[in-house]
């Protein structure tokens, strides 16, 4: 029996059958038993050793809390068919593009179906391609993200004075209205640097040239050739656009994705599991696959 993972209160290891599992598991539970007794009287031994999943296949990540696998027997029943699952891995995240979670998860399963690198590689360098090329439906690279009162507001470091970023836009000054502080000094609620990028940029942006509105939550999609630009609420310099905010997917007809960045997004999605096994990242760009010493001997 070899241990091939573990964290908090579970441990994962290799051994042949569901059989061979359950006798060791009455086994450990004995010798545990008699090295700690219950010398308080516990109607229940206090520690209980439960055998809850077995898999046909397990893919364990470089970073910890991080695996995959075909689960065929839980809870004490038989699965008619294997059930995948994973832990860990961003493409659970509700904030992900349809594209990053699709991407993952499909690669996912051909790891712990044990599929080839060829046969993995050559999916992902088709949808690099067609993410590339632009050959993919736009809502699948859009993102949505809460709008939290608290990651759009600043306070004044000296008279902790609250300001919202859209109440900074329509002052259009660039200090205090109490104490004359320079606003480029404010501070999150944390007293850490504002940092303004991705779809806060976008929502700024969407604040300042089209006095729009956002309830609880915006969609954001990174985009290319705006030429035009949006005013930082608190240093007061003007920034290309990069981001486009919205409420609807109509919200972004007109403009062009930044199709380079969201292919990268593939490639990001996949490199957990090239890390893992050691795979060269570079073959989902090229198509190409890295030859052993041996293969081109």
């Amino acid at each position: 029996m070899k241990v091939v993972y573990g964290h908090t209160d579970s441990i994962y290891v290799q051994i042949d059958s569901v059989e061979t599992a359950q006798d060791k598991i009455k086994e450990i539970e004995s010798y545990v038993r008699e090295a700690f007794p219950n010398v308080m009287g516990l109607e229940e031994h206090p520690v209980v050793l439960e055998f809850e999943k077995y898999y046909s296949a397990l893919g364990v990540g470089v970073t910890k809390n991080r695996n995959a696998g075909m689960i065929i027997w839980e809870d004490g029943i038989s699965l008619k068919e294997p059930k995948f699952t994973m832990t860990g891995f961003t493409a659970k995240r509700v904030s992900e593009t349809k594209l990053a979670k699709e991407v993952q998860t499909k690669v996912l399963k051909m790891w712990v179906e044990q599929k080839t690198l060829e046969d993995i590689n050559k999916y992902l360098y088709e949808t690099y391609s067609f993410v590339l090329n632009g050959d993919i439906n736009i809502d699948s690279i859009i993102k949505r993200s809460r709008l939290r009162p608290a990651r759009f507001t600043v306070k004044c470091p000296e008279c902790h004075t609250k300001y919202h970023l859209r109440e900074c836009i329509k002052l259009n000054h660039s200090v205090c209205e109490k104490c004359a502080i320079e606003t480029k000094r404010f501070t999150t609620l944390e007293g850490k640097k504002p940092t303004i990028g991705s779809g806060i940029a976008g929502v700024l942006y969407a604040w300042e040239k089209k006095d729009a509105h956002f309830d609880d939550s915006y969609l954001f999609l990174k985009v290319k050739e705006v030429n035009d630009v949006y005013t930082h609420p608190l240093t007061q310099i003007q920034r290309d656009v990069e981001y486009i905010s919205g409420t609807t997917f109509e919200d972004f007809e007109g403009y062009t994705p930044d199709w380079e960045h969201y292919s990268q997004q593939v490639v990001k999605k996949a490199e957990p599991i090239y890390k893992a096994m050691g795979w060269e990242l570079s073959s989902i760009r090229t198509g190409k696959m890295q030859l052993s010493l041996e293969e081109w001997w």
